[in-house]
């Protein structure tokens, strides 16, 4: 179904301030000067310069009167300009690799369960945080997942698919495919499931490898039928949107949306290279208070203090908010008590819970064209990126990141034995939960979740595992990735020093059933292969080779290639305290006043979805929290597409005169 589309302008209506140029970036805002802020007060604190934290101080600084500071560990990424912003860049010459100043540095410990390996978690050190770096998807998570994670905290108006639905589509700009591109991709778009007037612009990129034409047709031949992916339930084969700015062919995060725009507001501060070191709490009162943090440049560095006169807001992700809180007085009582840290709250739940996509690829010899030459070939990849920047990014393979996706229910995955399979899983959950870690109520999460996603999202036929369409490679790939792990993580402060990571124990397939989930994936990634049209473009299995197919074979395989995919989440998760939680339905830490958190630490469930788009949509929603909106219609930063009217008035020309009528009167 063609979209529909208007020849009226959209500058019509209020719209997003448009990708400012890269050179003016840097206005008085951003300062790596500590003595800008060091000894002030501020109303909020939000620690950490990543999707959340820039989406809060963005939203929190609207209002004039009120006085935002944002301090972020690292720089503000103009050192590695190209490499964040021409799109395919991020799969050639990646920015948050191990070693690399951008990059923390995390590591989980060696894994039994993987042969002792030790995996890489990518996590950007930088403005942007991950939207800066990452492989530039646009995938939504689902209504049943939404509805699930609302379920486990009693709060369906707050949290479930109707009232996140408005925020999936405020923080985006969809940008509309040409009619050929709409075509050739087999794209179904529903105009009213999108935003088109956010921040965040999202769009197919200029350039099209020739075997993305065959992927959406190849899954109806399954028996998928074709749809939106964003209506709700992403089951089925898609090219989906990617974090690309289609004016400038250049990638849309965290920064240039939220921040670059508002960088000249007198009341918001963004320190970059200074990490925060401790939260600071009063303790006088009945309830300890959060009343502004510790931060240095760096190890053996002076530290200084910044106050709070409102709240402290953590944005600093998975890890490093876990970590903070655990130094600060926050956590386990046996692991502060460890480190001789004064216990502010015990909060058993802080570092558990963590979960984590797991992904793996099948690779086929193919007869169409990759991007892996640009590896090996340096006069390619100059002309590639001569191309990119002299006006022909529709010619050049810089402007294709990988954007072909799918999802996949356990029903297909399993066939007829299915059912056992379930069964089992429900008959040996108590046997997981015991045998898990944590205290009692980290236990009990731990069943409540399992339960959950058991009923909630395999029963019901939601996403159990991820297809990637992986063109960037010298083969053809079909990577997998699980998306509702069994098995859970946690980590541990083991020092007070703060520039000294956590211990990260991500206890992969201490679920069997993980496992058993991922080999199964392979196997339906081969009967793909086999289907037309994908088929005609593969020659044959160049990795492991059609001879790796016994159970044990593929197990062993997948033991020995798994890598995480670098969505890890729920280290501080939004759970009744007693089955665990760190935070309530606003994000409220509990058992302390002023401290909230707004990042991936605290999404309870997993979901199928590559974690940049829920994210948007929760920060969106936390900034709302904070200022007082339970909902988002009742917010000043409401757009005039989240309700998913206005593309319908923008089809209609009566309608849009009064849309526009409409909007001129509320000025």
């Amino acid at each position: 179904m063609r979209l529909r589309r208007s020849t009226v302008a959209l500058s019509l209506l209020p719209m997003a301030a448009a990708l400012p140029d890269r050179s003016k970036f840097h206005k008085r805002a951003i300062t790596d000067d500590a003595s800008q802020i060091a000894g002030q007060a501020f109303d909020y604190v939000v620690v950490g310069g990543g999707l959340g934290g820039l989406v809060v101080a963005n939203r929190l600084s609207e209002d004039s009167n009120v006085r935002v500071v944002v301090i972020e560990a690292g720089g503000n990424g103009d050192n590695v300009r190209e490499r964040i912003d021409v799109p395919a860049l991020a799969y050639y010459d990646g920015i948050a690799v191990a070693g690399a100043a951008e990059d923390w540095g995390v590591h989980t410990q060696g894994q039994p369960a993987l042969n002792g390996r030790s995996l890489h978690w990518p996590r950007a050190k930088i403005l942007g945080g991950n939207t800066a770096v990452n492989g530039l998807y646009m995938t939504r998570s689902t209504e049943a997942e939404h509805n699930a994670w609302s379920d486990l905290v009693g709060d369906r108006e707050g949290w479930g698919w109707d009232a996140m639905l408005p925020y999936l589509r405020r923080f985006e700009t969809l940008g509309e495919p040409s009619d050929d591109t709409e075509d050739a991709l087999d794209l179904e778009i529903e105009s009213s499931l999108h935003g088109h007037d956010g921040p965040i612009q999202i769009s197919w990129p200029a350039y099209t490898y020739p075997q993305n034409e065959l992927w959406a047709p190849t899954f109806e031949a399954l028996g998928f039928p074709k749809h939106d992916p964003f209506n709700g339930n992403n089951i089925g084969g898609f090219i989906t949107p990617s974090s690309i700015d289609p004016s400038t062919n250049t990638r849309s995060y965290a920064y240039s949306g939220y921040l670059a725009p508002v960088a000249d507001r007198a009341n918001l501060v963004v320190l970059t290279g200074h990490q925060v070191t401790r939260v600071l709490f009063d303790t006088s009162g009945p309830t300890p208070r959060a009343t502004g943090v510790r931060f240095s440049a760096g190890e053996g560095e002076d530290e200084q203090e910044v106050t709070a006169g409102k709240e402290v807001v953590l944005s600093a992700g998975v890890i490093g908010t876990p970590h903070l809180l655990q130094l600060s007085g926050i956590g386990p009582r046996d692991v502060l008590e460890e480190q001789n840290i004064t216990v502010i709250n015990e909060l058993p739940g802080v570092g558990h819970h963590i979960q984590d996509h797991l992904a793996i690829s099948i690779n086929f010899r193919t007869n169409t064209t990759t991007g892996g030459r640009l590896f090996s070939d340096a006069a390619l990849r100059q002309a590639e990126l001569d191309k990119y920047n002299n006006g022909q990014a529709v010619e050049s393979l810089y402007s294709a990141p990988n954007n072909g996706v799918s999802y996949i229910d356990i029903y297909t995955l399993f066939g007829d034995e299915t059912d056992a399979f379930l069964d089992a899983l429900d008959a040996n959950r108590s046997i997981a939960v015991a045998a898990s870690a944590g205290d009692d109520t980290v236990k009990a999460g731990y069943d409540s979740t399992y339960a959950s996603d058991v009923a909630n999202v395999l029963r019901a036929k939601g996403g159990a595992v991820e297809v990637l369409l992986n063109n960037v490679g010298g083969d053809l790939g079909l990577q997998l990735a699980f998306q509702h792990p069994f098995s859970r993580g946690h980590l541990a402060i083991n020092s007070t020093n703060p520039f000294e990571l956590p211990t990260l124990s991500a206890e992969y397939f201490t679920h069997p059933a993980d496992i058993q989930i991922i080999r199964q994936g392979l196997r339906f990634i081969r009967t793909l292969a086999a289907t037309a049209p994908l088929s005609s473009v593969i020659i044959e299995e160049s990795s492991p080779g059609a001879d790796v197919s016994s159970d044990e074979d593929l197990e062993d395989f997948i033991r020995r290639r798994v890598e995480s995919q670098y969505h890890p989440a729920s280290s501080c998760a939004m759970l009744p305290r007693e089955l665990g939680g760190v935070v309530d339905t606003q994000l409220k830490v509990y058992g302390v006043d002023a401290l909230r958190i707004v990042d991936a630490s605290v999404i309870p469930l997993p979901v199928a979805a590559h974690h940049m788009q829920p994210l948007y949509a929760l920060s969106e929603k936390g900034a709302d929290l904070i200022r007082g909106y339970q909902r988002a219609s009742d917010s000043p930063s409401a757009t005039s597409s989240e309700n998913g009217a206005l593309r319908h008035a923008l089809a209609n020309p009566l309608a849009l005169l009064l849309a526009t009528a409409l909007v001129f009167f509320a000025f």
